[in-house]
């Protein structure tokens, strides 16, 4: 059953993550807002309900749609975290391994071209 709280909590749970994935903090948010951090804080909380008009300075900020702002998230925010943690290190360590094969193969480029040269001048010498 839908009720007051259960609203509040999907409208806290994405406000803090759209505002967390732009890179703000509860205090930038609310003065982008002109609102006060406790206030940021207490919709976040799921204490305080947003009004109209925060709803659409909400979505001009972040981009969103209304029904963004109000739909109960398909991933918890913990695991949505965790997984975008767990990619970032795949990412990572895809470029990691991609760099020392790169690296080894200009290595080994390198070596065959001053191997060849040198085989070619010491020819000439002879």
């Amino acid at each position: 059953m839908t009720n007051i709280q259960s609203i509040r909590k999907a409208v806290a749970k994405n406000i803090r993550r759209f505002r967390e994935e732009a890179g703000l903090t509860q205090e930038a948010l609310a003065e982008k807002l002109g609102f006060s951090t406790s206030h940021i804080a207490n919709i976040e909380g799921g204490k305080t309900g947003i009004s109209d008009e925060i709803l659409a300075s909400l979505c001009n900020l972040f981009n969103k749609k209304p029904a963004e702002i109000y739909n109960e998230p398909d991933l918890d925010f913990a695991i949505d975290k965790e997984l975008k943690l767990a990619i970032n290190e795949s990412v990572k360590k895809a470029v990691q391994d991609s760099s020392e094969e790169i690296a080894q193969e200009i290595l080994r480029r390198v070596t065959n071209t001053i191997t060849i040269r040198g085989y070619s001048e010491r020819r000439k010498e002879r």
